[in-house]
């Protein structure tokens, strides 16, 4: 299963095991004594066979977290567990001296995780409170830990060949929501675990999926599909905008993009040349730069 920062692939994790008649406990990191590498909120899902999905430490806690579920799923009820420092259980030890509370919540409810899920779906953000009983859309006590979800970052990105498809395969597996637009059938087809557009002509594009959690990318060395792509990019919600190419090609981009008539500010968005490592030509070192870029811009969302 993928890295998925979002939680969505936890709740897809739940729901899949809970349709199919399994148990499933919710593990959530509630409290930090210190410092962690996941931050408050990081869950897991874990089924009555031992099998999980996400993480809360680099590590060190998931295998007695996974312990911890199971005993309380056959016991039928939750609670929180304190792991490392102050904690009574001296065999699990944190390497770094701080100490977590864990919230472990048993009889899930399946209609408000579908809920949930079905809301990132459709690109909206959704909140599920945790207890140690149960889950439910809202809180029932007011020692509850309500945990907030927000759909992925969406990567839409158009360009051809390797450029295109190793940053697509690369976002897909950090956990980034993917949509390839390319003339370039091979390239889609080479995209096939994202969501891909054909761009049969410069002058007929389709309805582009961007909102306000989504980064565009233009990967293209073509003036023609530039100037079809970027002025879309650029009056959209989304909050990154990146175009390959160096000075000289910036340069020519602007003149163009003004005589599109965009305006100064809305072409000030753009970032080129893209990525955090500049004029990088290979695709695998090109794709880590845009996403280490995107991945910088969007802690501000």
């Amino acid at each position: 299963m993928r890295f998925d920062p979002s939680g969505g692939d936890v709740l897809s994790f739940a729901l899949e095991r809970m349709e199919r008649g399994a148990q499933v406990a919710f593990a959530t990191l509630i409290y930090i004594d210190g410092s962690s590498p996941r931050a408050t909120g990081a869950q897991m899902a874990i089924s009555e066979d031992g099998g999980h999905a996400g993480s809360i430490s680099s590590g060190c806690l998931e295998r007695a977290i996974i312990d911890e579920a199971r005993q309380a799923m056959a016991r039928g009820a939750g609670g929180v567990i304190r792991y490392g420092k102050g904690s009574p259980f001296v065999d699990v030890a944190l390497p770094c001296g701080s100490g977590v509370d864990i919230l472990f919540s048993v009889n899930l409810d399946r209609n408000a995780i579908a809920a949930a899920l079905k809301a990132l779906e459709e690109r909206k953000p959704v909140s599920l409170a945790f207890r140690a009983g149960d889950v439910s859309e809202k809180a029932k006590t007011p020692d509850a830990f309500t945990r907030h979800y927000e759909p992925a970052i969406r990567i839409v990105a158009a360009g051809f060949g390797p450029e295109l498809t190793v940053l697509a395969s690369l976002a897909h597996a950090a956990g980034f929501d993917f949509c390839a637009l390319s003339p370039d059938d091979v390239a889609l087809r080479d995209c096939a675990s994202s969501q891909t557009i054909h761009l049969a002509s410069s002058s007929q594009i389709q309805q582009i999926p961007i909102d306000a959690r989504s980064a565009c990318v233009l990967l293209f060395h073509d003036r023609e599909w530039e100037r079809a792509l970027a002025p879309r990019f650029l009056r959209s919600p989304a909050f990154y905008v990146g175009a390959v190419g160096g000075r000289k090609t910036a340069a020519a981009r602007r003149e163009m993009l003004i005589a599109e008539g965009l305006a100064p500010s809305e072409i000030d968005r753009l970032a080129a040349p893209i990525g955090l490592v500049p004029m990088t030509r290979d695709p695998a070192a090109l794709a880590v730069s845009i996403l280490a870029e995107i991945v910088a811009q969007s802690r501000a969302l």
